[in-house]
């Protein structure tokens, strides 16, 4: 520690000392910047880095640089500690330079206090006007449902002026939602029983906050939400209650830029899902530009022959997941879908499908990319017979196979072997079927 004391009082007194010719750049100073970097990057703790940023301002620039490396979103809560900031100008000084660099906010209350009397707090013990996340568009609101009030919100309508993201998991009505000008994309994940989403506030969302790409308001168990009318012009994706969605089916349909609807049965409806005739009502409506149908026939309880009811074509569908089919009747074949053009595929929960059933879908379908296989043909043998009809067909792109339970029974190299194959390659990635499986969905074009 002495010698690097005397090496910067003599880098010091260097810098002193008139020369003939200046020099460019200043290395002594590019060196102090390296040491500091140095140092500062081995301190663990947030507090010790403040005060290290505070007692050496000259370093400013690349201590923001290297916190905004670190602290590329920002947790911020009622109480300050969980930061390590324990001191309140420690805290200020973090938040009044890095502000305006975070990109994400967490919210997340335990308890201590609410969001608005932190919020105070901080505007009152530092004399700060109002503080700003002014490059924040993303924002989570996390931790104790039960915590966050909807006054709340509205002073996160101030903190965040540009906001265009919001995902809450508290016990939220709604109210204030609208102080978000710019929001795009609203997300409401109930993942408790007591959910009050009021149905005033989401209505007037539904007609009044037209930028929004986005709309989540599914509740996981029975809904309360009764709306009559939405009309949101840039609305892309909708998911949704089939208690809620009912009353305005028609006003959903009509919306010109919706890519996807998903509509969950609530808890009380999938008791009598059969009885139940929105899907049917929909694809009557949308044939003509439905690209993907995902539902769980355990929920939906779709008829045994429900594709014969419809005798509707669909031009345009490429994927058809159709999961937990209890019905022994096959209608994944050329006389039901479009197989020349199908590319996702899934049969996933099925009870019966028959190996020539199989191959002879796939042989059909010479665009498909994605299937996904029930447990019984979840082996390597299927996987052999697959790779035999695709390599017959031209240029075709791999056939990506997904199993929740092959991939675990298999062999390092027989994995290796399926993973890099030409024609047929098994995947892990389930995303491709993902939809709401307490009901179903619809993509449209």
């Amino acid at each position: 520690m002495l010698q690097n004391k005397k090496f910067y009082k003599h880098a010091l007194e260097a810098q002193r000392v008139p020369l003939s010719e200046p020099l460019a750049p200043n290395y002594i100073d590019n060196l102090h910047e390296i040491f500091f970097e140095q140092i500062f990057e081995r301190i663990d703790y947030i507090s010790d880095q403040v005060r290290m940023a505070r007692a050496y301002p000259q370093f400013l620039p690349q201590v923001l640089r290297i916190w905004q490396k670190r602290w590329h979103f920002r947790i911020v809560g009622p109480n300050t500690p969980f930061l390590g900031l324990l001191d309140i100008e420690d805290y200020v000084f973090f938040m009044e330079n890095m502000a305006s660099r975070f990109t994400e906010l967490h919210v997340h209350e335990d308890g201590v206090g609410s969001f608005a009397e932190f919020y105070d707090y901080i505007r009152h013990l530092c004399d700060i006007n109002i503080l700003r996340f002014p490059n924040v568009e993303s924002c989570v609101l996390g931790g104790n449902p039960n915590t966050m009030v909807d006054e709340d919100i509205r002073d996160l309508t101030a903190i965040l002026p540009n906001l265009k993201r919001l995902t809450s998991c508290m016990n939220l009505s709604g109210l204030y939602i609208r102080g978000f000008r710019k929001l795009e994309q609203l997300v409401f994940k109930s993942m408790y029983h007591s959910v009050p989403l009021d149905s005033r506030w989401i209505q007037e969302i539904c007609l009044g906050m037209t930028q929004l790409r986005v709309l989540d308001i599914t509740d996981s168990f029975d809904s309360c939400v009764r709306l009559h009318d939405i009309k949101l012009p840039n609305l892309e994706v909708l998911k949704i209650n089939l208690s809620t969605v009912e009353c305005m089916l028609s006003q959903v349909l009509q919306l010109p830029k919706l890519r996807k609807l998903a509509v969950r049965f609530d808890d009380s409806r999938q008791l009598h899902a059969d009885q139940e005739t929105i899907f049917q009502q929909i694809i009557v409506a949308k044939s003509e530009s439905i690209t993907r149908i995902a539902l769980n026939n355990e929920v939906v309880q779709l008829p045994a022959r429900w594709q014969h009811s419809l005798l509707l074509e669909l031009p345009k569908l490429r994927a058809l997941v159709c999961e937990n089919w209890y019905h022994d009747v096959f209608f994944l074949d050329n006389r039901h879908i479009p197989c020349s053009q199908m590319k996702v595929l899934s049969f996933s929960g099925w009870e019966t499908v028959r190996e020539h059933q199989l191959l002879e879908l796939v042989a059909e379908c010479t665009q498909l990319t994605q299937l996904a296989l029930n447990g019984y043909h979840s082996n390597s043998d299927k996987l052999h017979k697959l790779e035999q009809i695709r390599s017959m067909e031209r240029n075709a792109k791999p056939l990506q196979v997904f199993s929740e339970v092959m991939w675990t029974q298999m062999h390092p190299n027989e994995y290796h072997y399926w993973r890099c194959n030409k024609h047929v390659q098994v995947t892990c990635d389930g995303s491709d079927y993902e939809y709401q499986e307490d009901g179903f969905e619809f993509d449209f074009v």
